[in-house]
């Protein structure tokens, strides 16, 4: 079985009176990528500068390698370790020069840093840019010359801190590439801080979601945005479709509509969720086994490639499909179909 890379133990941070992070316990396997996602001021910074030892906790333990995080072994630890931040910093230097900095540093000789920079560069793509000045590159190729400073230095556990929150995304999707790249060919250990819960999901292996400085779900992927915990946890990851409903007679029930068996809930009040994209909708028929109500189009509204379709039937339902797909235009006050197989209902107890 694969080591624990990280241990985190009961580990929060505060200043003064405020507790930005309440205690957490958990731990990330070596190789693994945990993507820690949260609306911004949930405490995702905060712990990723603990976890590079750049801040100390305030109570609780962390070990990196099995080894307890003290003043005294910080130091030692950190050049097994990179960050690399949400803001490109580079000086004006050429490429070249920006990403040696990380191997100076370490004390790394000239002949060892000049083999590795050219490695680094080559290995993403980008040896042209090297005697280029930093002052000519854009805001994505100033962001990849950030992450060359990092890889440079081999770290066998990278903190990436939103790396492509000021990114378009062409640049984001670049980036991304090279993270599973690292990750897949060096084995490195990832933790990358965001709010865009669509990378988190397409990057990680495992998913928390960090409210208010805790983590209020933490499993993998399909179960953070397919099984959400609660309501808080199913707005953030994108649910469009939540309701509150009952039990009864072994059903989920809400506004008349009944949305599939609830085999596992006595009769009561719940949350009925359903992702919008996983609603069909038509104007004729229904695919065969799946549940099917009829409803009147409230609204209809292009987002992108897909069209976002409100439809009440006894519930207002939000129901994206592709637009060019569809081919259909819908209109207030039509009458359509929508359908949704039976596993792709969840239910949570109600608050």
């Amino acid at each position: 079985m694969t080591e624990d890379i990280i241990s985190v133990r009961g580990t929060a941070k505060s200043y003064g009176k405020k507790e930005v992070v309440h205690p957490l316990n958990f731990s990330v396997k070596r190789g693994e990528i945990l993507a820690v996602i949260g609306p911004s001021g949930a405490g995702k910074s905060t712990l990723l500068r603990m976890l590079d030892t750049i801040e100390p906790a305030s109570e609780g333990e962390i070990f990196l390698f099995g080894e307890k995080v003290t003043k005294h072994s910080a130091h030692r630890l950190r050049n097994r370790l990179g960050m690399l931040f949400q803001k490109t910093v580079l000086f004006d230097r050429t490429v070249e020069e920006n990403i040696a900095l990380g191997l100076s540093y370490r004390f790394v000789s000239r002949e060892e840093t000049k083999k590795r920079v050219a490695e680094v560069l080559e290995s993403m793509g980008m040896s042209e840019y090297a005697h280029r000045s930093s002052r000519t590159l854009s805001g994505g190729e100033g962001q990849r010359v950030s992450f060359a400073r990092v890889l440079v230095t081999k770290p066998e556990i990278l903190f990436l801190d939103e790396p492509t929150a000021n990114l378009d995304p062409v640049a984001t999707r670049v980036l991304e590439e090279m993270i599973l790249h690292e990750n897949r060919v060096n084995k490195t250990t990832i933790i990358i801080n965001t709010h865009d819960q669509a990378q988190g999901q397409r990057l990680a292996d495992r998913v928390a979601v960090m409210m208010n400085g805790s983590f209020v779900q933490f499993g993998s992927a399909d179960e953070v945005f397919y099984h959400p915990v609660n309501e808080a946890a199913a707005k953030f990851v994108g649910v469009q479709n939540i309701f509150t409903g009952i039990v009864r007679n072994g059903s989920a029930v809400s506004g008349g509509v009944v949305f599939g068996p609830a085999p596992h809930f006595p009769d009561g009040i719940i949350q009925i969720m359903l992702r919008a994209e996983d609603i069909s909708l038509s104007k004729t028929g229904v695919p065969e086994g799946r549940v099917s109500v009829q409803g009147r189009v409230v609204s209809a509204e292009r987002s992108g490639a897909f069209l976002n379709v409100r439809v009440d039937a006894g519930c207002i339902f939000s129901v994206n499909c592709p637009f060019r797909q569809t081919g259909d235009t819908y209109v207030p006050g039509e009458i359509v179909q929508i359908a949704w197989r039976i596993d792709a209902v969840h239910l949570t107890k109600s608050a």
